[in-house]
């Protein structure tokens, strides 16, 4: 469970990012906009890449309650599909082994959609992700 701080400070990465993009995310930038002091944001996230792990597992998180409650409409892919390939290889292990279980449970989660076309383009996506992050272990 996030504590408010977390989420605020997830909440301003988010906004930065979709704003100025993930390479322009600097960690100074992200305290400032939540209106927390340096140390408070570092005793959450660490580095920037820790940062990133928790915006990937916060998404999975949603993404996965959005099913299970079939809140469809509220899945998300930004941080899942798009940062996760990206960043994965500079986490820390203990992060890599958090997502990839959360990824599990997504892909899951993802496979017990309905067969409709609606969730074709998904379920394909996950499955395309899922055969990536296989051939590089």
């Amino acid at each position: 469970m996030l504590t408010d701080k977390e989420t605020a400070l997830l909440d301003a990465a988010t906004d930065l990012i979709k704003e100025h993009g993930m390479i322009a995310l600097n960690m100074s930038d992200v305290h400032k906009k939540a209106g927390y002091s340096r140390a408070a944001q570092y005793q959450s996230f660490s580095d920037k890449n820790s940062l990133l792990a928790a915006l990937c597992m916060r998404e999975l998180v949603q993404n996965i309650t959005a099913i299970e409650e079939q809140r469809y409409k509220e899945l998300t892919g930004d941080f899942t599909v798009v940062l996760r390939p990206i960043v994965y290889n500079y986490l820390k292990l203990a992060d890599r082994l958090m997502i990839d279980s959360a990824f599990e449970q997504m892909l899951k989660s993802v496979q017990s959609l309905p067969a409709t076309d609606e969730f074709s383009f998904l379920k394909q996506g996950f499955e395309f992700l899922n055969t990536e992050r296989h051939q590089k272990a």
